[in-house]
């Protein structure tokens, strides 16, 4: 494996794997939807949906066209933080696509027609999201977690309203001032001469110029939940409620990140759900499924729980929620249920890297949060010296049955679980 920098600043890293001659591509810059401005919610998300609609030496239609000629793959995607394009090719057909990565980073165009046009689809995306009780619920539950004013509050994918204002001056101005090379990490892993990839890589990428911050953005911290705050959101034509129950996380640097994610896998991912999924769904028949979920990131991602359940089983549910809380924070986890879980996690994460897809991944995930080379190793070891008192610790740092947000969304619940799920929050 090769790394390098170039003159503007951006970050190369080249893995051979003779085992495929296809290459994965993933170029990733330090733009997210926290930086869309206020009312302008959505602006990250579709400047990245233009990009391949177009550039001053192509247009859409040839851009697509062409890729289908290379039989390869491209696409572009927005999280918080980032801004992610994507390419999987064959091998002789890497410096054409690079070459297109350079057009659409330095040259969109950003036509007025297709902006319509992917506006358009957003907002029917939105309308369906409106629709869906699972995408209510967990919208409902983060602007509980963090309020309208923490990035994490705010709906990265806009709004009907936010996406309906934007211009194509909107998409031109984000474009020139987030848009840089300076601190982008370019990940090229398949069957390639490393050195001769990244002196490739640093040709076509030269001519790519601008400024600006080199590290993720800065996230505020989140304060933890000081009661418990219930909504419930009716809907009609329903059959299933959905539920997220979930406290403010950590930050994926966090020195308790190995003992959270062995807590996570203990009481709702392992197997078919770890504890939650065995008491719940498999001994009490009450949830069509129920997991939980921790998303540390650059700031302090949520760790939820969730659940679909007959509206009729909801109040019983969370009480057994609350309880498999109270027990995972009270009890110590038994050797045999963490030895378990932890071999799970260090088993399974060889079959994450078995494609150019998944090593590319590991490695951006790696140099993104600045984890150093060598990090697999280690990696490994963080969680084998995860100890039953490290999880007792962190679940009592991080979960509660008392302080809590609930987000319901589905048909209207009969009025007895409804007073239950309510008085929760008195």
């Amino acid at each position: 494996m090769v790394r390098g920098e170039l003159p503007n600043g951006m970050r190369v890293i080249v893995k051979r794997n003779r085992l495929s001659p296809a290459v994965a591509v993933r170029l990733c810059l330090h733009t997210g939807s926290v930086h869309d401005p206020a009312g302008r919610e959505g602006l990250a998300l579709t400047t990245s949906a233009l990009l391949e609609e177009g550039t001053r030496k192509r247009t859409g239609a040839e851009i697509s066209e062409m890729i289908d000629f290379l039989g390869a793959e491209t696409g572009a995607s927005v999280d918080k933080h980032s801004t992610l394009l994507l390419g999987s090719m064959m091998r002789g057909d890497l410096d054409a696509i690079l070459k297109l990565f350079v057009e659409m980073l330095i040259e969109p165009v950003f036509p007025a027609r297709d902006l319509e046009k992917v506006k358009g689809q957003l907002i029917g995306d939105l309308r369906e999201d409106e629709n869906d009780t699972r995408s209510v619920a967990m919208k409902a539950l983060q602007t509980i977690l963090y309020g309208r004013r923490h990035p994490y509050g705010r709906p990265g994918g806009g709004t009907v309203r936010s996406i309906r204002c934007l211009a194509r001056r909107d998409l031109v101005a984000f474009h020139n001032g987030r848009y840089y090379p300076r601190g982008a990490i370019l990940v090229i892993v398949g069957d390639v001469n490393e050195r001769e990839a990244l002196r490739k890589a640093t040709s076509v990428f030269r001519r790519w110029k601008g400024d600006g911050p080199a590290e993720p953005p800065d996230v505020p911290d989140a304060a933890p939940m000081k009661k418990t705050v219930v909504r419930v959101k009716a809907m009609a034509d329903k059959t299933q409620n959905d539920l997220a129950l979930g406290f403010v996380g950590i930050r994926r640097l966090d020195p308790d990140f190995h003992a959270a994610v062995v807590l996570n896998q203990v009481l709702g991912a392992f197997g078919l759900g770890g504890r939650l999924g065995g008491r719940i769904r498999e001994e009490e028949g009450l949830a069509y499924y129920v997991y939980s979920a921790i998303r540390p990131s650059v700031g302090p991602g949520p760790f939820v729980i969730r659940a679909g359940i007959h509206p009729d089983h909801v109040g019983r549910a969370v009480r057994l929620v609350l309880e498999e809380i109270d027990r995972i924070r009270e009890r110590r986890v038994s050797r045999r249920e963490l030895d378990e879980t932890k071999r799970y996690l260090i088993d399974s994460l060889p079959l994450r890297l078995e494609t150019n897809e998944g090593i590319a991944a590991f490695l951006l995930n790696e140099e993104y949060y600045g984890l150093g080379p060598g990090y697999l190793t280690r990696y490994r070891e963080e969680l084998t010296s995860v100890t039953a008192a490290d999880l007792l610790r962190v679940a009592g740092r991080l979960l509660s049955a008392e302080r809590f947000a609930l987000s319901v969304a589905g048909p209207p619940l009969p009025a007895p679980v409804e007073e239950s799920i309510a008085s929760l929050s008195v």
